[in-house]
């Protein structure tokens, strides 16, 4: 009987392989067999210690036991996985980027919409100094209605001068009457006006007290229908109106008392 030098377990001294640990005790033994070390096989009297166990000894040498299938199909799995990878991250720098807008391009394509829309078809002309201000007038102007004030104040907020916007606003053909024409009818297609409520409105847009008359003379509003629709607009913020109150305040509002009187009846008081 002998000792294996590895579990120190006593096994027969023909043996060619440990039958407790699997330690190969001579040269020559099969280089298939794969050797389990366990952590309970240490003995302190022991000098020497297997560690690994992808190793196994033969003649004082350690060589590398060989892989199962399912080691070796798993390898095969990683380096394909790889293989795509690095396939996918190449194809993705590759892609050329000649299809993205520029900043210019996307601004150029952004439709302006409302009463203050923008037209660019100024654009090929001066931007800057009196030119430029006549030009962004008559831009204005193709979109919206102004005062002649109204349009100065307007160019001034955009960055030019006094001198440059008043050159603008002088120079952009514009009928002031017509101007205050187009936003009379503007503001009935949005709210409802008295014919004196109409008049104020368009003198604060900066319309003098004749351009303002021309456009509520000739905007063509039924100023009972004006009523109704004020009154209405007031049932619909607030309740517990009785007719006496709704008259008093269309009446505050500038329509005469027989305007009011219908506005209520229209609406039911």
């Amino acid at each position: 009987m002998i000792k294996c030098p590895a579990c120190w377990q006593e096994i027969d001294d023909n043996e060619s392989v440990c039958p407790k640990c699997g330690f190969v005790l001579r040269a020559g033994a099969s280089n298939d067999v794969e050797i389990e070390i366990h952590n309970d096989s240490w003995n302190g009297n022991q000098s020497y210690y297997p560690q690994q166990n992808n190793y196994q000894k033969l003649n004082s040498d350690y060589s590398p036991i060989k892989k199962s299938n399912n080691m070796k199909s798993k390898d095969k799995a990683i380096i394909s996985v790889a293989i795509v990878a690095i396939v996918v991250i190449v194809f993705v720098f590759a892609i050329p980027k000649g299809n993205s807008k520029s900043k210019k391009d996307y601004y150029d394509s952004y439709s302006y919409g409302n009463d203050y829309s923008y037209d660019y078809s100024y654009s090929s002309g001066a931007k800057t100094g009196k030119e430029g201000a006549l030009n962004k007038a008559k831009s204005y102007l193709n979109t919206s209605a102004f005062s002649y004030t109204g349009l100065i104040e307007q160019l001034e907020y955009e960055g030019f001068s006094n001198s440059e916007a008043t050159y603008g606003a002088d120079n952009c053909g514009a009928n002031w009457k017509d101007q205050a024409l187009k936003k009379a009818k503007s503001y009935l297609n949005t709210s409802a006006f008295s014919e004196s409520g109409l008049q104020e409105q368009l003198e604060y847009e900066g319309f003098t007290a004749e351009e303002a008359k021309y456009g509520v003379s000739n905007c063509g509003a039924d100023w009972k229908q004006q009523a109704s629709k004020k009154a209405a607009s007031y049932l619909r913020s607030h309740s517990g109106w009785s007719r006496s109150k709704l008259i008093d305040q269309l009446e505050y509002e500038g329509f005469t008392y027989d305007q009011a009187s219908y506005g209520a009846s229209q609406n039911g008081l």
